[in-house]
């Protein structure tokens, strides 16, 4: 097939080094290199980067309610998006005229926070989240290619408390993060109530667990889950439940934790980072027994973390903060957690 001889490919031939799609990790708008932790040429950059097409890839598509939700994904090449709090739309095809489909028909309101209404693509579909007022609770939908609804699902968000002869309604539920086979909520933001529920995107079935899970361990193919990071309140503790081992670890700010998490053979990887306030916390354990094996290198930043991912490349661990000063990335030795790159 030919190809169009394109200025990148033309930088190449003058003797700089070919970049792989693979080998490419876009941080804001600028490119790393991860085979030599260098700056990418402008020219050069990748159309796709390795948070795009490694088997990390979708643990970059979690919504951050922080920052900008994504209101657009595309199935079987039909791109969708939010239209208003009411439609989405899609197309036959990129050029064709778009088709508005009304997914709110009652025109009941959204909860008037961050994060009511985004949609985003999985393998088998698009998967459109309503968070509606009050103890109306979350809509989940799933669409086909011609947006019609394979499956509706509802997660209560709030529940009605008495004080004082007085009715309040307080939330306790949230969204938390998806794989592209699983979408997950749960109770950090209460205090009373310890709750998670895993809900299926395939079929839309849910999975309640007992308890605020504030991590997830992934499986080795990155779509089902091998365990949770469970909330001990009380004993200011994390439980870490999986199937190569279960163990405690204290953590005293453990009511504000979140944990983002790797495995690797046998050795367990955990950024702890709290919400709204600075700092993170990398160390390496062994998945059976919890011993600790490393403690990163962190070159800290000022900001507060929103959001932290962990992935690997070869034998070295990558873990981008995303804050609102500007993300960063940072590269270690997946063997001893000694730094090897920071873009700070």
């Amino acid at each position: 097939m030919n190809k169009i001889f394109t200025i990148a490919q033309a930088v190449c031939l003058l003797g700089f080094a070919t970049v792989k799609a693979q080998n490419a990790y876009q941080v804001g708008d600028k490119w790393v290199n991860l085979d030599s932790y260098t700056n990418i040429d402008s020219a050069q950059t990748p159309e796709s980067d390795f948070k795009k097409t490694s088997k990390y890839a979708t643990r970059f598509k979690v919504v951050n309610l922080l920052g900008t939700l994504p209101a657009k994904g595309t199935y079987k090449d039909r791109p969708f998006r939010v239209i208003d709090d009411n439609h989405i739309g899609y197309k036959i095809s990129a050029g064709s005229r778009e088709i508005v489909v009304q997914t709110n028909p009652e025109e009941d309101k959204l909860d008037n926070v961050p994060g009511n209404h985004f949609l985003f693509d999985v393998p088998d579909g698009i998967i459109e989240v309503q968070r509606f007022e009050g103890e109306m609770g979350y809509k989940i939908t799933r669409y086909d290619e011609w947006a019609k609804v394979k499956y509706k699902q509802k997660i209560d968000h709030t529940h009605v408390v008495e004080k004082n002869g007085t009715e309040f309604k307080q939330p306790y539920m949230a969204y938390f993060m998806h794989t592209d086979r699983f979408m997950v909520f749960n109770s950090m933001a209460s205090r009373d109530i310890h709750q998670t529920i895993v809900v299926d995107l395939k079929d839309g079935k849910t999975n309640p667990v007992g308890a605020t899970v504030c991590g997830l361990v992934r499986s080795d193919n990155e779509m089902s889950f091998d365990g949770y990071v469970i909330r001990d309140e009380q004993g200011k503790n994390l439980n870490v439940k999986m199937k190569k081992g279960s163990w405690v670890l204290k953590e005293p700010n453990v009511t504000k934790v979140v944990a983002e998490t790797i495995i690797s053979d046998s050795v367990f990887v955990m950024a702890r980072y709290y919400k709204g306030a600075g700092g993170i916390t990398l160390s390496a354990f062994s998945a059976k027994t919890g011993k600790v094996l490393w403690t990163g290198e962190v070159k800290q930043s000022a900001g507060a973390p929103a959001m932290v991912f962990l992935s690997m490349y070869k034998n070295q661990l990558l873990m981008e903060a995303e804050q609102s000063g500007g993300n960063y990335l940072e590269a270690f030795d997946m063997t001893t957690g000694k730094r090897v790159y920071s873009s700070l």
